[in-house]
């Protein structure tokens, strides 16, 4: 899947939101493309292929781009992916699952400004779970930004959920961070670094998540076009990573 990009048109998914009162009513998902190299990573010009809009606390139309694609990355032979919109790890985890790269009972270290652990009310049965084009579907059509965990845990892909969003969070992962050994996605939000949370120390949070990331047997990353610059997100991505 996202052997190609494509617009999303109907008020489903991230396209919801405020979708009567925007002008533009469809949002880009790019492709997915297999980069080599931090620097393929490139900015998206084209002012059309908007990936996230909606008003913001003052009321004011925010319109978003990220990226021209999503990327997979190899990172210390780990399966890492990089895309704007959250709800895509849902996707990357499933993915994951159906090449066996992870399997099932996983702890998931989410590293967030946010929880995202509204309950939709929604799942995938056993049977779809295993059919990734309906697991893309459900990700594209049903999920959004900040839903799109608890439908994985109801099916139990996901078994724990450690939520790193502060400076005691992360404190408290260093001090328990022994007991996460095995079955760990890291699932990282680059909004964690956005202007307004550079009170929570950079250096820590940066080895929380590489602590995170080396035990992880999949991490996914997203840029969060709506709460933090794509510049900024870049350049903290490739300074942790790198």
């Amino acid at each position: 899947m996202y052997n190609d990009w494509f617009y999303l048109e109907e008020p489903v998914w991230n396209n919801v939101f405020s979708f009567e009162e925007r002008k533009n009513k469809k949002l880009y998902i790019p492709k997915l493309i297999k980069i080599d190299n931090f620097n393929e990573i490139k900015l998206q010009k084209d002012k059309e292929k908007i990936a996230f809009e909606d008003f913001d606390f003052n009321d004011k139309l925010s319109t978003n781009y990220w990226l021209e694609n999503f990327y997979e990355i190899d990172w210390k032979g780990k399966k890492t992916y990089l895309f704007d919109n959250h709800n895509h790890a849902f996707y990357f985890w499933y993915s994951a699952r159906n090449k066996w790269i992870i399997w099932n009972d996983n702890t998931l270290i989410h590293i967030d400004e946010h929880a995202d652990t509204r309950d939709n009310n929604k799942i995938l049965d056993k049977n779809n779970s295993n059919d990734l084009d309906k697991v893309f579907k459900f990700t594209n059509e049903v999920l959004n930004v900040g839903d799109y965990i608890i439908p994985a845990k109801n099916e139990w892909l996901i078994w724990d959920i450690v939520q790193i969003r502060n400076t005691s969070n992360l404190e408290e992962y260093l001090k328990n961070k022994d007991k996460y050994k095995e079955n760990i996605i890291l699932n990282l939000d680059l909004d964690f670094f956005q202007t307004d949370l550079d009170f929570i120390d950079y250096d820590l949070k940066k080895k929380v998540i590489l602590d995170a990331a080396e035990k992880a047997s999949i991490i996914t990353i997203c840029t969060s076009p709506f709460f933090i610059e794509q510049e900024l997100a870049i350049k903290v991505f490739k300074d942790i990573f790198s």
